[in-house]
């Protein structure tokens, strides 16, 4: 995997801007989620790193190489994405610990990473419901 950078990007839809000043630096190997509310420009932000949404201002560099308009197939990276964020036969632990066994991290690297970003989002206390019990 490479870094990314992103500088000042912005959104626009005809003459409605959804997002602005979008600034970001991801470091090759880094772990990240992107977690709001729905229509905050998770799924946009997602897309134009993909190359499946354009970018109507600022810039986005993957490793060296800016990527502004360099089409989709030639980024050289994949996303999934899932109208359901969660798997239901799992509790919120495992969901949250699964990308980061597939990528092989130790037990204590997983459960220490989980619990922190579990208190950061006020969630710790639901870590064993399954989804179905979340709301």
């Amino acid at each position: 995997m490479a870094a990314v950078t992103i500088r000042n990007l912005a959104k626009r839809y005809d003459d409605n801007e959804v997002m602005r000043d979008i600034n970001l630096d991801i470091d090759d190997g880094e772990f990240v989620v992107f977690v709001g509310p729905s229509g905050c420009g998770k799924s946009t932000l997602l897309r134009m790193i993909a190359g499946l949404e354009d970018i109507s201002a600022g810039e986005l560099n993957i490793g060296e190489r800016r990527m502004n308009d360099v089409p989709a197939a030639k980024r050289g990276i994949a996303m999934v994405f899932q109208s359901y964020a969660l798997y239901p036969h799992m509790t919120l632990y495992d969901n949250m610990a699964f990308g980061l066994k597939i990528a092989g991290k130790s037990k204590a690297e997983i459960d220490s990473a989980v619990q922190h970003a579990a208190k950061i989002l006020h969630i710790d206390h639901l870590l064993d419901r399954k989804p179905r019990a979340l709301s």
